[in-house]
């Protein structure tokens, strides 16, 4: 693991106790418990994209245009307004 980093965190009593019963039961710190729940909801909410069925990436090249400043002006082509230089 890399360099631990000291925070403080205030956690409700009732929490702390439940906390420590399942640190105890796992063998665990209460420090490495929360890690634990820490590391698994971070890797459930970083979703990795599956890029061959990406519907944007299936466009690419699937059209042609005489645009060539499409990606200084996509505003102005997608909302209107004045272009960039």
């Amino acid at each position: 693991m890399s360099t631990l980093h000291r925070s403080q965190v205030y956690i409700p009593e009732e929490m702390i106790a439940l906390l420590k019963l399942e640190a105890k039961k796992d063998g665990l710190t209460v420090s490495e418990l929360i890690r634990e729940a820490i590391q698994n909801l971070l890797s459930k909410k970083s979703r990795s994209v599956n890029w061959d069925n990406d519907p944007f990436t299936k466009a690419v090249g699937k059209f042609k245009s005489d645009v060539t400043d499409a990606s200084t002006n996509h505003d102005f082509y997608l909302y209107g307004g004045k272009k960039k230089g």
